[in-house]
């Protein structure tokens, strides 16, 4: 066998569909678990990351308005005012 049959055997097994079909999915396999491995989320982008951390600052300050309007309507009962004294009051003496 010289190198002019050589080269053509080697070239239809090459050029045959099932080695190429073959070489492509193996490609397309290899990848696949290549990202998968090395899949990381991707920390969000400074605008997003500024919009998240607006939108977490207004729910804060509504969720504050809400506590302060509860906390406003329940001090015309004195047990909710006793109950603040004897707190500061167990506060202030661990602090002794």
């Amino acid at each position: 066998m010289n190198i002019s049959e050589m080269l053509r055997l080697a070239f239809s097994v090459v050029a045959d569909w099932r080695v190429i079909v073959t070489a492509i999915l193996t490609v397309f396999i290899i990848s696949l678990a290549n990202y998968v491995i090395r899949y990381k989320k991707r920390p969000l982008s400074l605008k997003k990351r500024k919009a998240l951390l607006k939108a977490q600052a207004e729910a804060a300050a509504a969720a504050a308005k809400t506590e302060k309007k509860e906390d406003g309507q329940g001090e015309g009962d004195g047990a909710s005012g006793d109950h603040g004294k004897k707190a500061s009051s167990s506060s202030g003496a661990k602090k002794k």
